[in-house]
C-alpha cells in the first residue's frame, strides 16, 4: 500500500520533471513506482544541526521530495558513526546515534534509509593494522587503502555490515569498493597470486613499470592500458585478478548483511569509467560493470560531468551505457565545483527523457545527488487557474541573499513580478521585457535562516513533464547552485501565501546570452589519476568540502512517472 508523502505544503513534485506523487507508506517497504530522488550525507552534517539535527533536514529532504538518503556512517577516516558496535573504540561520537535518529525522523516521513560505508579506504584500521595496507609498487604500504583479501580486514568489515543490518536501515550504500590506483595493489603476495593465475611476472612488472616510469623506464602513462586493449594475455590477467579481488569483497560484505536481513536494497557509488572504458575502471580500479550488475540492485555511476570536463549530457551516455551492461542505475549528479543551477537542472532533465526511452525506462530508476551541505532546493508551485507561479525559497546557508533571477521555461513568459513574506520590503523586483525572466534584488533580500516567496504572473501553457522555471539564487556576486522543484497547486495555493504583485520595473532589452546560456566545454573526459572523484577527509567522517563556498542547489524532486510497478520485487527476486 502506498500514501503521499507529501502534505499540504508538499505537493506532488519533479525532479526535473521526475513527476509521481506517491512514496511507500513504510521506508521498509521497497520502492515499487516512483522514481528515486536522493541525497548523499555525511553523519556531521546532521550531528552539526544540533539535537534535533535528523528531523530538520529529513524534513527538509520531504519537503524537495526526496524519496532516499545515504548516510555517511563509516567514512574514509574508518570512525563508525552508530552505537549499536562492538567497536566502541572507534566511534565518531558516543553521546548519540546519528544513524537510528535518522532512522527514526526519515521513516515517519516515508524516506529510504541507506547506511553508506567506504569500504577499502579505512584510516583507522590502516594505523592500527599496517599490514594491511595496500602496497604501493615502489614506495609500500605508504597510503590508507586497504588490500582487498586481507582476512583481517574482511572479517571487520563484514562484522561491520551485519551490526548495521540489525538497525532498521532499508539498504546498505558501499563506497570505495575499488582500488585507488593501478600502481596499488604489488604485495609480494599480489606477485604469487598473479602467477598462480598464469601470468609471466616478468611481463607483469614491465607493464606497470612502463606505465609509471618505476625502475629507470621511460614513463608511458598508456602502455598498460593499451596492452589490456591489444588482448594481452598479461594485462588481462592483471585486470581480472583485481576484479576478483574487488568483487569478492563486496559479495562477502553483502551476504554478511544479507544474513541479518535478505530484504535490504544493496548499491554501490561506482566510478564513471566502466561505463565507457573497461580498461581503465578494471586495471586502476578493479571495478567491473558487468559484474556490479550482477553484485547490486542498483549502481549509483559518479558521473561528475564538472569534474571530467563533459557537457551535461555526458550523464546520458554514462547511464545509457551503465544499463547496456546489465545494471539498474540511479545517476549521481555533481552538486559541488564548477557546475551551476542550470547545469544541474539539465542534467537532471537529460536522465528524466531517459526514463521515457522504452529501451532503458525500467532501469533508470533516478538520481542521487553529491551532496547534502552543498545544495538547497527552490519550489516552484504553479497556479493553472489563475496564471501565477510561486516560488518558495529556503535559506539555510550562513550569508543572506542578494539576487534572485527567475528564467521562463517550454513556452511561458512572465507578465508581473511581485515579493511576499519573508522577502525584504524593499528589493526590487524587474521583469524583461519579454517576459523571459525576472529578477528581485536587495541587499538582504533573504537573510540566513529565513524562507520567503516570490510571484510570478505568466503567460502560455504550462506543461507539467517539463521545468517551467529555472531559479538562480546569488550571495554577493556568487551565483549558488540551485535545484528546482515544481508541482501544479491549482486546488489550494493557501499555503503559499496572499500573492502580492506591486508595480514591477520592466527593462528595455534582454538578458544577455552569457546570463542565460551555459557555456559547456565539448573536450574529453578529464582523467586526473592523482585525484579521486570522491576525496576524503578523515576527520569529516566522508567526503572532502568540495568548495568552501558552500553551494546551494535547490532541489527539484519527486518521482519520474512510470517506473514500473514491482520493479525492486523483481530486483530482488533476481539476487535470490
Amino acid at each position: 500500500m502506498f500514501k503521499k508523502l507529501l502534505s499540504a505544503l508538499i505537493c506532488p513534485m519533479i525532479l526535473l520533471p521526475f513527476c509521481s506523487s506517491t512514496v511507500s507508506a513504510s521506508a521498509t517497504q521497497k520502492a515499487k513506482s516512483e522514481t528515486i530522488v536522493g541525497k548523499w550525507i555525511w553523519g556531521n552534517t546532521i550531528a552539526d544541526l544540533g539535537t534535533d539535527g535528523a528531523e530538520i533536514l529529513m524534513s527538509r529532504c520531504a519537503s524537495e521530495g526526496m524519496t532516499d538518503v545515504y548516510l555517511l556512517i563509516k567514512g574514509t577516516g574508518g570512525k563508525l558513526g552508530y552505537l549499536k558496535t562492538q567497536y566502541t573504540d572507534i566511534l565518531t561520537r558516543n553521546d548519540r546515534d546519528v544513524l537510528q535518529e535518522t532512522i527514526d525522523a526519515a521513516h515517519k516521513r516515508g524516506i529510504r534509509v541507506h547506511a553508506w560505508i567506504c569500504v577499502v579506504r579505512d584510516e583507522t584500521y590502516k594505523a592500527n593494522h599496517p599490514d594491511a595496507g595496500i602496497y604501493q609498487y615502489i614506495r609500500g604500504r605508504d597510503n590508507k587503502f586497504i588490500t582487498p583479501y586481507n582476512e583481517g580486514y574482511r572479517e571487520y568489515i563484514g562484522n561491520v555490515a551485519r551490526e548495521l543490518a540489525e538497525y532498521d536501515i532499508d539498504g546498505l550504500h558501499l563506497d570505495y569498493v575499488r582500488y585507488n590506483h593501478n600502481a596499488n595493489g604489488w604485495s609480494e603476495e599480489d606477485f604469487e597470486r598473479l602467477a598462480s593465475m598464469g601470468a609471466n611476472l616478468d611481463r607483469v612488472k614491465e607493464l606497470v613499470e612502463t606505465t609509471w616510469g618505476y625502475n629507470g623506464r621511460a614513463e608511458d602513462p598508456n602502455y598498460i592500458f593499451n596492452a589490456y586493449k591489444n588482448n594481452d594475455p598479461d594485462a588481462i590477467i592483471i585486470a581480472q585478478y583485481r576484479k576478483n579481488n574487488i568483487k569478492e569483497l563486496a559479495q562477502h560484505i553483502i551476504s554478511e548483511a544479507r544474513a541479518v536481513n535478505p530484504n535490504l536494497i544493496f548499491s554501490a557509488a561506482i566510478m564513471p569509467e566502466g561505463a565507457y572504458d573497461s580498461a581503465t575502471s578494471e586495471l586502476h580500479y578493479g571495478q567491473s560493470y558487468d559484474d556490479a550488475a550482477k553484485i547490486y540492485d542498483y549502481i549509483c555511476p559518479m558521473a561528475y560531468s564538472g569534474t571530467y570536463g563533459k557537457t551535461d549530457d555526458w550523464v546520458t551516455t554514462v547511464a545509457k551505457n551503465s544499463i547496456d551492461k546489465g545494471n539498474r542505475v540511479v545517476m549521481g549528479i555533481q552538486a559541488f565545483d564548477d557546475v551551476t543551477s542550470a547545469h544541474i537542472m539539465a542534467e537532471v532533465e537529460n536522465i528524466r527523457e531517459l526514463t521515457k526511452d522504452p529501451t532503458y525506462k525500467d532501469s533508470m530508476l533516478g538520481v542521487v545527488f553529491f551532496r547534502s551541505g552543498t545544495f538547497e532546493y527552490a519550489k516552484a508551485t504553479y497556479d493553472v487557474e489563475n496564471k501565477i507561479i510561486t516560488v518558495k525559497l529556503e535559506n539555510t546557508g550562513s550569508s543572506a541573499y542578494t539576487k534572485v533571477r527567475v528564467d521562463a521555461k517550454n513556452g511561458i513568459r512572465f507578465t508581473e513580478a511581485g515579493i511576499g513574506d519573508g522577502i525584504n520590503t524593499n528589493a526590487k523586483s524587474t521583469l524583461s521585457s519579454s517576459g523571459s525572466n525576472a529578477t528581485f534584488s536587495a541587499t538582504n533580500l533573504l537573510g540566513a535562516g529565513k524562507s520567503g516567496y516570490l510571484y510570478l504572473k505568466y503567460e502560455g501553457d504550462i506543461d507539467p513533464a517539463k521545468l517551467p522555471v529555472l531559479v538562480r539564487i546569488y550571495s554577493s556576486s556568487t551565483e549558488l547552485r540551485i535545484y528546482t522543484t515544481f508541482c501544479d497547486t491549482s486546488a489550494s495555493n493557501a499555503e503559499m501565501g496572499e500573492p502580492k504583485f506591486p508595480e514591477s520595473e520592466v527593462t528595455t532589452s534582454e538578458a544577455t546570452e552569457s546570463e542565460t546560456t551555459e557555456g559547456e566545454e565539448t573536450s574529453e573526459p578529464i582523467f586526473d589519476i592523482t585525484t579521486d572523484v570522491h576525496t576524503e577527509d578523515s576527520d569529516r567522517e566522508g567526503e572532502k568540502k568540495p568548495s568552501s563556498l558552500l553551494p546551494i542547489i535547490i532541489g527539484t524532486a519527486a518521482a519520474i512517472a512510470a517506473v514500473g510497478t514491482g520493479m525492486f520485487i523483481l530486483m530482488k527476486r533476481k539476487k535470490k
